[in-house]
């Protein structure tokens, strides 16, 4: 029994991690698409160069390095090709804005 608890709670806890670790930032996604093996971005110095394609041909960056207020991007999917070398799509303006913190507590004091 005690070794049945133990597997459950293991199987649980590792199951809570994964989650836990696929939800952890916002990501820039985009549809699969065909032959793309590479993204080019340009933007703000946080944005990389350009990103791998994910398996199926989309895209997927971690954007929780963003900085507070307005940010706007650029993307292209690229392929390279054996006879004409890389090939790129027109870049597609994307835009989003990252919420500011919350302002500090003022006066703080202890009460009666």
């Amino acid at each position: 029994m005690k070794r049945i608890i133990l597997w459950l709670s293991v199987v649980l806890i590792a199951v809570l991690v994964g989650v836990s670790i696929s939800y952890a930032s916002p990501f820039l996604v985009c549809d699969p698409q065909t032959d793309v093996t590479l993204y080019k971005l340009t933007g703000p110095a946080w944005v990389p160069a350009s990103v791998p394609a994910q398996p199926d041909g989309s895209i997927r960056m971690d954007v929780s390095a963003a900085l507070t207020g307005s940010n706007s991007l650029t993307v292209a999917a690229c392929n390279n090709d054996p006879i004409w070398g890389e090939l790129c799509s027109p870049f597609v303006p994307f835009s989003f804005t990252r919420p500011s913190v919350a302002a500090p507590p003022a006066n703080i004091r202890l009460s009666q």
